[in-house]
């Protein structure tokens, strides 16, 4: 086939910050930003459209403590269970205690929370929280709070959005020959999606507000954006990454033809739905979490519904909440009521089929709570970093919490860089190379996307083992290096660089599960059932910067960070 050679270098541009991505963590970022400081040239890079994020797709709530029949202290305390012995317990109460602070800055911002007739705020109730302290727009409390601060964000006259815009690398100066000094990030590389032209983007701050990593399985509750970009190029760039063996399956994703990533909340069985089996219809989970049942974590729920499926004749369990009244499904539940109403099943009358499917990344880019990373100039908030907040597993609703508070105080934190000019040590180069276009090749390289995501699924989904690991091991390899040669050598476009992406997280997805020789929370190892007395986190640092040694182990939480 004839094949042809393109430049795809674009142009330059110079701003005081660059955040990529566009949830609730980087929306949060910005806002606090301008208000410190109105001046700012900020550019706002999303991949697709400011709506397309995690954020907008949350249907739950936001868990935080904001009444007085309950407490700071017991939020904690549910958070730490649900994390199986892996929090940070200074990150977990330095963010759950500006719990109520969030929901005024949502508030004020225009988020209009559900209330009671009383005039109350609302508040439901979801697995693993021992009191009803997750605040609500009735069952789409995402798109709501991301169109508001949307609309906020809109507002400022410092912020330029470039939708339709893709990462692919991180610039970086490095400054190691100074003494004290560590690799500073002074920008990126991106993809104009509309043009194919790659620009060069420079900056004095670097936010990844990139979210999660879900399309790395085959299924996922995720949208299509969700391809691990921040992490693959934060460790590219030589920032550690850590605990990636924990990816949270959610236990109830719709299982149907029509459509493949439509979440049934966990706030449905918040309000008393059951897990009954396929084909006798009994209720399983007393099985596995007796006391807690079907409000036990997610870990548990979705690895019982993972055993029930494999023992049955049916690839999915269901979800039965039809003694509850019609009129208040409606209300509770709208859009999930209608969107199975529209395929022909009645919340108030049907089973509804559900299985598990990859939710969120528990770790990510090493930071701190102010989303400090090892690499000067550049932050990490939201999903893609992590914090230690989350430990095994997180705790249902704590993610929104947490995006605002990362957001808000790296905004504080960053304040330091934002107006400190570049000192390039080196020169930077506009993006030179030249690519081929070769479209059979297009085609055939698109084939490891479905390769990819279903061997994760099989070998390093919700129960794993070494034989299994070692295998898939040896297969994402294979698929890794076929992967970065047509990377070097072909046309730059958004397939490419996600499929990159998803090779490299998917990688240290695997090394992290084969190092960690136990159980705990999602991070299931049929060979080694039990969980250790002393849990370790797992570190990571790219090969080239630590020689062969892939992984250190460090301190339980005993971790310096570039300050």
């Amino acid at each position: 086939m004839q094949t042809d050679i393109i430049s795809q270098q674009g142009t330059r541009q110079q701003f005081d910050v660059i955040v990529i991505g566009s949830g609730i963590a980087a929306l949060s970022y910005i806002l606090e930003l301008t208000q410190l400081n109105p001046n700012l040239k900020i550019a706002l890079l999303t991949k697709i459209t400011l709506v397309d994020s995690n954020t907008y797709y949350a249907q739950g709530g936001i868990a935080a403590v904001f009444n007085a029949e309950d407490t700071v202290n017991q939020h904690v305390k549910d958070t730490l269970q649900a994390g199986d012995g892996l929090c940070n317990q200074q990150a977990v109460n330095a963010i759950l205690e500006q719990g109520r602070a969030s929901i005024e800055f949502l508030q004020n911002n225009g988020v209009l929370f559900d209330r009671s007739e009383s005039g109350e705020l609302s508040r439901g109730r979801e697995a693993g929280h021992s009191e009803r302290r997750i605040y609500h727009c009735g069952d789409q409390t995402g798109a709501f709070i991301a169109s508001a601060l949307i609309s906020q964000i809109k507002k400022q006259k410092a912020v330029t959005i470039f939708e339709q815009y893709t990462a692919i690398n991180l610039i970086t100066n490095d400054l190691q020959h100074q003494p004290g000094s560590v690799t500073e990030v002074v920008g990126l590389y991106a993809l104009a999606n509309v043009t194919g032209l790659i620009h060069t983007f420079l900056a004095n701050v670097v936010v990844l507000a990139t979210g999660g990593a879900g399309k790395v399985y085959r299924y996922t509750t995720n949208p299509d954006v969700a391809t691990g970009d921040g992490v693959a190029m934060a460790y590219r760039a030589g920032a550690r990454v850590g605990n990636m063996e924990f990816y949270q399956f959610h236990p109830t994703l719709l299982y149907h033809p029509k459509i493949n990533n439509f979440l049934i909340s966990e706030a449905l069985r918040g309000e008393g739905a059951y897990l009954r089996l396929a084909n006798t219809g009994e209720r399983f989970m007393q099985r596995y979490a007796p006391q807690a049942m079907e409000l036990a974590t997610r870990d548990i729920v979705a690895r019982a519904i993972f055993s029930e499926i494999e023992q049955s004749d049916y690839d999915f369990v269901c979800l039965d909440i039809r003694h509850k009244d019609k009129q208040f499904l409606q209300q509770r539940f709208p859009i999930i009521y209608q969107t199975l109403l529209n395929l022909g099943l009645d919340l108030s009358k049907d089973l509804i089929p559900v299985v598990p499917a990859a939710h969120y990344l528990c770790g990510g880019v090493l930071t701190d709570t102010s989303g400090r990373t090892d690499l000067a100039r550049l932050y990490a908030i939201g999903e893609v970093a992590f914090t230690g907040l989350h430990g095994a597993n997180r705790l249902a609703s704590n993610s929104l919490l947490e995006g605002i508070v990362m957001g808000r105080n790296a905004a504080q934190a960053s304040r330091e860089w934002v107006t400190k000019k570049l000192q390039l040590q080196n020169n930077i180069q506009d993006w030179k190379t030249t690519s081929v276009i070769d479209t059979r090749r297009s085609i055939q390289i698109n084939a490891h996307w479905r390769g990819l995501r279903g061997e994760m699924s099989a070998y390093a989904g919700i129960i794993r083992t070494e034989a299994g690991l070692q295998d898939l091991l040896r297969l994402v390899s294979l698929r890794r290096n076929m992967i970065e040669k047509y990377y070097w050598d072909h046309l730059i476009t958004r397939d490419l660089i996600e499929l990159r992406n998803i090779s490299l997280v998917a990688e240290l997805i695997v090394k992290s599960a084969l190092r960690r020789h136990e159980s705990r929370g999602n991070h299931f190892r049929e060979d080694y059932p039990q969980a250790e007395t002393q849990p370790e986190v797992s570190l990571a640092r790219a090969s080239h910067l630590i020689g062969d040694n892939h992984y250190e182990y460090e301190q339980f939480y005993n971790i310096n960070l570039h300050t």
